[in-house]
């Protein structure tokens, strides 16, 4: 067990949602992730120079969503942080070991489907996967079968914009190798011989999250006005969205310049909302 951070020191890229400690631990060792507590409802591991957590949620989408909340508000999870369910799946089709990237979720219970992640295509295989209530021992449709994904996919697009939501699943069991033959040690094995291409996707990963983060990141001039002007927490959104729009715009201008008149939240928000009407009708002409 680490010692407990202040939460707010904790810079986060990547945060796993995995099922079993035999899947987890080869993202443990890899990213030399330590328990963050014996205190707490499931287990987390986290490493906060590297910037990765992990959670074990159990078996079951129920689990799988609960774990993935109770990991974002116990380390405050940024907007920015790339999620990653990964772990082992039943495939109509041998060999056992192979990686997919899941473009297509489909809940068989409730009959949603959620559609994580930018496609990774030159990095890995896609497939759609159906999440079932009970182990898939038919494997009658040319999908992948898991019990946790759908519980995942509708909870961690909350948390981060569904582009860094990624569901990674192993093919563990197909009906010439049937889920029964499957044991921990054979489920770290499959996890270990997909880590240099895991590597690899987490790497363009990361370099999404630090898109992401760029993008989101409010500049010091706009804090300026935070402490200078009232804003309501309405007014201070609209605010940062429309210097957004109106950066994109102008991206030479300096905001003082265009808010010098400015006496109000209000105002500061309908000059620079003037300026992009104006620089539209220009565009037009």
């Amino acid at each position: 067990m680490i010692e407990l951070p202040d939460i707010r020191d904790i810079e986060l890229k990547i945060c796993w949602v995995i099922a079993l400690a035999p899947e987890a631990n080869p993202i443990i060792d890899l990213f030399d992730l330590r328990l963050f507590s014996n205190e707490l409802d499931f287990p987390v591991y986290v490493n906060q120079e590297n910037g990765h957590a992990l959670v074990i949620s159990g078996i079951g989408k129920t689990k799988a969503a609960a774990a993935t909340t109770y990991l974002k508000t116990l380390l405050n999870v940024k907007k920015y942080v790339g999620w990653i369910n990964l772990g082992i799946a039943g495939f109509h089709l041998e060999p056992v070991g192979r990686l997919f990237q899941v473009i297509k979720v489909h809940d068989t219970g409730s009959k949603r489907s959620y559609f994580p992640g930018v496609r990774l295509s030159k990095i890995v295989q896609h497939q759609t996967l159906y999440t079932v209530s009970q182990p898939e021992t038919a494997y009658l449709d040319s999908v992948l079968f898991d019990m946790e994904a759908s519980g995942f996919c509708e909870i961690a697009p909350m948390f981060s914009c569904n582009e860094l939501v990624f569901v990674l699943k192993i093919v563990s069991d197909t009906p010439e190798s049937p889920i029964g033959s499957i044991s921990k040690k054979t489920i770290t094995q499959l996890i270990h011989q997909n880590i240099e291409k895991l590597q690899k996707i987490i790497h363009t990963i990361e370099k999404l999250v630090s898109d992401e983060k760029k993008r989101l990141k409010i500049p010091e001039e706009v804090f300026q006005y935070f402490d200078k002007y009232h804003f309501t927490k309405s007014n201070r959104n609209k605010f940062i969205q429309t210097y957004k729009k109106w950066k994109s715009a102008f991206p030479n201008r300096k905001l003082e310049n265009t808010l010098a008149t400015g006496n109000s939240a209000s105002k500061l928000i309908s000059s620079l909302e003037s300026e992009l009407v104006s620089a539209i009708k220009e565009w037009k002409l």
